[in-house]
């Protein structure tokens, strides 16, 4: 049987939506013109046909494709491949049928956009199989009838659709285990016939319509009512994946919020980015609120216990949060219970991690003949003969020594229900992630328990509870230096490929004396680095309902962290073995407690006004406790970091710090929509800091907003393809307390010690010049956007213009040497991030064959706008690897730590005029630097913006698909126009070493006079034709666009027939990161070694895993 469900089943001109407020007038007087006219949309559309010599199936298709018809109907029950002719000019569709079904024993209904054909006896031959007839009712949740609702048998064709009346009558297998019903709006039914024959259904409103309630800090909102921009993600949309870290789920799913996983090795940190970053000298983290909690760490949810969630991306919507809300608020809400029979869910996958990038270095042939090559050329003894070059074959490639295949493995169980008084979420977790680079992995342990109680209509009582304990092995891989304290990836790529992975007769691992670098294998064995975190925290809510839209709240919450990392670098590594051991251990106890009292207030007035009103007050305390013990000359390397007091005293470094600070607040936040079309939100926010001085303590945060429901307006409803339209502006300031504590004050630290009376005295000093004139980081912002709704819904989505201004940057002033200090914080300065987003979602197909696009992206421009005088034009900030300094802008009219170096605009060949060139000194072979100030010598006046940190176009397409049981999902992301310092292309360009390897593309590809056209340098002395910083150059500031394609998941729901433990089970495949197309030479595009921050830099980054699950969910 063919079958296809569209569905716009209803006249947009007679409705225009589904829902709570639709009236019964309008479903009564759309029901009389159903049954009267056979739906207005085939009376009104015409159409010329012309087809000769064709089936009737390619008729049925040619009038799908030239309309919006769709047809149902069974091949047995006529001949569709009868040839017939016809020619019919602004016909109707009764006419076409008339014509093209004559002579066949079948007739047709019309409701809408659908037809039936079926054959004239009312009971085709297809039904006369079936055993069995059940018939019902479907309304909606005021009781109206539903017609034009889709019915089939899930997994299969057997399907009708409801009557006028909402009333239905199907034949269906005995063996039909669950019946689904779906109509546009609303959300689907799936009912298990388990010997029904009558079914009565009820169909509540979708929740991605205009009544979905979304979560907009202290409090929710219906979707319709939103006037600040607001994105909500829900679960079903999450990005798929091996995930340790919520945020992971919101990768590319959100226009203007950027995330990348600023190291990729399991439990690595993530970098997230709303609308850019504004803040120079300070922070530029987003808040995160769990359930609730602000401040609360992502990394400690299991992402399967997550429901939701939501990202405040511009002021009006995010200034209820004041003081940290600069950057952008992300809310998260986790599972909760719900009421009726306890169902229990047991979730699992099994993965297979793959390198997805290997640097393509020289082997051991190709090293040695690289060696001798830039030996001769630069006319030096070459060090090996031509034998021992034909001998070496390809060596050892280190990198292969580290990486390996790895496996994960994910389990979770859960049990939510309740009843009418009680609700319950109940869930433990375990992950276990092997790394793919040898002696580094993580697990984790999760657990949530969410309870709610409700003993009288008035009192609500709710408990929120999550813990979290990580055990994490860790190969060192951010170092971020180089030589003897480099990290074994970075050592891999630069170790000598002759030499194995066997250890000589002192069991020690080989070593070339030549290179300033460790063995990879004495460096991935011989650091033993672990951390162990864990992680408490939650709140108690109580709520009581004071009188008829009045409610008063309090909530008590907290969140306690504990953080040990061990470090221990044993003998058979050259640090260790020349310090006979070295161990370390660092503490940190972090607290966190918050109390919350709100006053809420909903109430409509004479139909018309909505009023809710919100006020309250919140106080906050941190305390931060942290100890450092480091010990060298151990007797054994046995002991580890477990008894450091045995090493030599000499060696010890102990040091502890403890800090605490505190923020109050006053809050107020008003919403009010007028006849459903005209809306205002109006927030306050009044913090508190500890941090800054009495003057300064204080600062008030307002915002507002307001809002266009355009669909609601008449001269709107008269165009029946549009189901939604608003317009929305909101401004609003947002602060940041980015300071540390006590810089407005003053305190003494250790100073010098003398000798008094005989003995030895410890003195005291200023810790620094305080400026009781410092304040807060303030960030304003405009915002205007569109929301759009058409063909019902069908294509949905929102388009929106911001700019987001940050003033009052905090700097570091110079001070007179003589004040003993040199320099004083202050506040100066502004950066604007500006920028489009837009998304769009598309119903493509409906139905047995359904297939849904989303589509995301977002533009930004970050530029610094002022700078204070006392820094001057430009500052150079930076550094990595050691040797690499200075390579990240601040300049006015440019973005914030742009990238700064030389151009390379060629190679100086032999027969180029170099003596009168700006390089007079220089070789062939040698890059050509641009002389940009044109005074004909190359020096740091030369030095040019080469990119930026921050991407030009970010975006993200999602196709999800299902047929019957199936579904597949393919999500592709990807960046444009973004850089990146590769500091490996830089150790390859200019070796620290000369014996050390390199991207053999750079010696394959270098200057030689047989080779005048190649892409790179002669490697003949580059250290001194890279000397003075121009190693930061066109070369190794590379683009860091890429295409991804992120995920392909293919599903299968299990039909369950005779299996009643189940209420229901999948499985499913999935595939992440399986191809990425880039220009970049790294490990992974995405990823930073300056770790969360605004610089970007690529070195020696974890390696990005191509991963292959397989995995189930069930429940009983």
């Amino acid at each position: 049987m063919k079958k296809k469900w569209l569905l716009d089943s209803h006249d947009p001109g007679i409705i225009k939506k589904w829902g709570r407020i639709m009236r019964i007038t309008v479903v009564l007087i759309f029901g009389l013109i159903m049954t009267a006219n056979a739906n207005s949309y085939s009376q009104v559309t015409k159409m010329d046909i012309q087809l000769t010599n064709r089936t009737i199936r390619d008729v049925i298709a040619y009038v799908e494709d030239n309309s919006e018809f769709v047809f149902l109907y069974k091949n047995e029950d006529f001949n569709v491949d009868k040839k017939v002719n016809i020619k019919l000019e602004d016909a109707t569709i009764n006419q076409i049928l008339d014509n093209v079904l004559q002579g066949e024993e079948v007739v047709y209904d019309v409701y809408d956009r659908q037809i039936i054909i079926r054959k004239s006896d009312n009971v085709p031959t297809y039904f006369q199989q079936q055993q069995k007839n059940i018939t019902g009712i479907i309304t909606d949740n005021q009781g109206l009838p539903l017609p034009g609702v889709s019915i089939i048998v899930k997994g299969t064709s057997i399907g009708t659709v409801s009557g006028t009346d909402g009333k239905f009558s199907l034949s269906i297998p005995n063996d039909a285990e669950i019946m689904q019903f779906s109509f546009v709006g609303m959300s689907t039914v799936e009912i298990p016939v388990e010997g029904k024959v009558t079914f009565n259904v009820v169909m509540e409103e979708e929740s991605i319509g205009l009544d979905e309630v979304v979560a907009i800090g202290y409090g929710s909102m219906k979707k319709s009512d939103l006037t600040g921009s607001v994105t909500s993600v829900n679960s079903e949309d999450f990005v798929k994946g091996v995930a340790n870290n919520a945020l992971q789920l919101l990768q590319g799913k959100a226009s203007g919020v950027q995330i990348s996983q600023a190291n990729s090795e399991p439990g690595g940190a993530l970098s997230i980015k709303v609308r850019g970053a504004g803040s120079i000298n300070s922070s530029n983290s987003v808040l995160v609120v769990i359930d609730g909690l602000p401040g609360a760490d992502p990394s400690s949810l299991n992402p399967l216990d997550i429901e939701s969630i939501e990202i405040l991306k511009d002021a009006s919507a995010a200034a209820i949060y004041g003081t940290r809300a600069a950057n952008g608020v992300v809310l998260i809400t986790t599972k909760q219970g719900s009421s009726g029979t306890p169902v229990v869910s047991y979730n699992t996958y099994f993965a297979l991690q793959t390198p997805d990038y290997k640097f393509d270095v020289l082997d051991a042939t190709q090293y040695m003949q690289m060696i001798n090559d830039i030996s001769e050329d630069g006319g030096k003894t070459l060090p090996f003969t031509d034998q021992e070059i034909s001998a070496a074959g390809k060596g050892t490639d280190w990198q292969d020594v580290l990486m390996r295949n790895a496996f994960a493995m994910n389990h979770q169980f859960s049990i939510n229900g309740g009843s009418n008084t009680s609700k319950y979420y109940v869930s433990l977790g375990y992950l276990d992630q092997d790394g793919i680079l040898i002696s580094s992995g993580l697990k984790k342990y999760n657990t949530l328990i969410n309870l709610e109680f409700t003993p009288s209509e008035k009192f609500k009582f709710a408990i929120n509870l999550n813990g979290a304990l990580s055990k994490k092995d860790i190969i060192p891989n951010d170092s971020n230096s180089a030589n003897e304290n480099a990290d074994p990836l970075n050592a891999a790529l630069q170790f000598d490929p002759r030499l194995t992975t066997e250890k000589n007769e002192q069991g020690e691992y080989q070593r070339n004396a030549s290179i300033a670098l460790d063995n990879p294998l004495a460096l991935a064995y011989g650091y033993d680095d672990n951390q162990k975190n864990t992680r408490i925290s939650g709140n108690v809510l109580a709520e009581y309902s004071i009188i008829d839209g009045l409610k008063a709240s309090v909530r008590l919450g907290t969140n306690l962290y504990n953080s040990r990392y061990d470090s221990y670098k044993d003998r058979t590594t050259e640090k260790g073995k020349s310090s006979g051991g070295i161990g370390s251990i660092t503490t940190n106890d972090n607290s966190y407690w918050m109390f919350e009292g709100l006053l809420n207030y909903d109430k409509y007035f004479n139909q018309v006004h909505h009023i809710s009103v919100m006020g309250g007050a919140t106080w906050e305390e941190f305390e931060n406790l942290s100890q450092y013990s480091y010990a060298a000359g151990f007797l054994s390397d046995v002991t580890n970091t477990n008894l450091l007091s045995s090493g030599i005293k000499e060696t010890y470094d102990v040091s502890s710090s403890r800090y605490t600070h505190a923020l109050q607040s006053i809050i107020a936040r008003l919403n009010y929509v007028y006849n459903e079309k005209y809306l205002l939100t109006a927030t306050l926010r009044r913090d508190g800091s500890s941090r800054f001085s009495e003057d300064n303590k204080y600062a008030i945060f307002p915002s507002v907003a307001v809002g266009w429901r355009l669909s609601e307006e008449s001269f709107i409803k008269e165009i029946p393809a549009i189901s939604q339209l608003k317009l929305r502006f909101g401004y609003g300031q947002m602060g940041n307390e980015g300071i540390n504590n006590f810089e407005t004050i003053q305190t003494f630290v250790s100073g010098g010690n003398t000798i008094l009376g005989g003995s030895e005295l410890s003195g005291a000093q200023p810790a620094r010049i305080p400026n009781s004139e410092l304040t807060w980081e303030t960030t304003e912002e405009y915002n205007i956007g569109l929301d759009y709704g058409v063909l019902q819904n069908r294509i949905s989505g929102g388009i929106e213009y911001y700019v987001k201004n940050t003033k009052d940057q905090l700097f570091n002033k110079p001070v007179p040497a003589s004040t003993g200090f040199t320099s004083v914080r202050t506040n100066f300065g502004n950066v604007r991030n500006s920028g489009i987003d837009f998304n769009i979602n598309t119903e493509n197909l409906v139905g047995a064959f359904s297939w849904r696009t989303n589509l995301t992206f977002s533009t930004l421009k970050n530029e610094v706008i002022k700078l204070p005088p006392f820094v001057g034009d430009i500052i150079t900030t930076g550094s990595i690897g050691t040797f690499t300094q200075d390579f990240a802008l601040v300049q006015e009219g440019s973005p914030m730590r742009a990238f700064y170096g030389y151009k390379v605009v060629g190679i100086f060949q032999e027969n180029d005029d170099i003596a009168n060139s700006a390089q007079p000194n220089a070789n062939p072979g040698e890059p050509i630097f641009l002389d940009y100030d044109e005074d004909g010598n190359i020096d740091s006046d030369d030095r040019v913006v080469l990119g930026k940190p921050f991407p030009d176009l970010t975006f993200s397409l999602n196709n999800s698909f299902s047929y019957k049981n199936f579904n597949l999902e393919i999500y592709i992301m990807g960046v444009k126009g973004i850089e990146t310092l590769n500091s490996n292309v830089i150790e390859s360009l200019k070796p620290i070493n000369f014996d050390r390897n390199i991207m053999s593309e750079h010696y394959t590809d270098r200057w030689t006079p047989e080779n005048p056209g190649a892409e790179y340098p002669s490697g003949v002395n580059s250290s001194i034709y890279f000397n003075g910083g121009k190693v930061i150059n066109s070369y190794s500031v590379q683009d860091a666009s890429f295409l991804r394609v992120k995920n392909i998941t293919l599903g299968y729901d299990i039909p369950l027939k005779n299996f009643n433990l189940f209420k229901s089970a999948s499985v499913y495949i999935s595939g992440e990161n399986l191809l990425t197309f880039t220009k970049f030479e790294g490990f992974d595009p995405d990823a930073n070694q300056s770790g969360t921050g605004v610089v970007k830099t690529s070195y020696n980054n974890y390696p990005l895993a191509k991963v292959f699950r397989i995995g189930a969910n069930i429940k009983f």
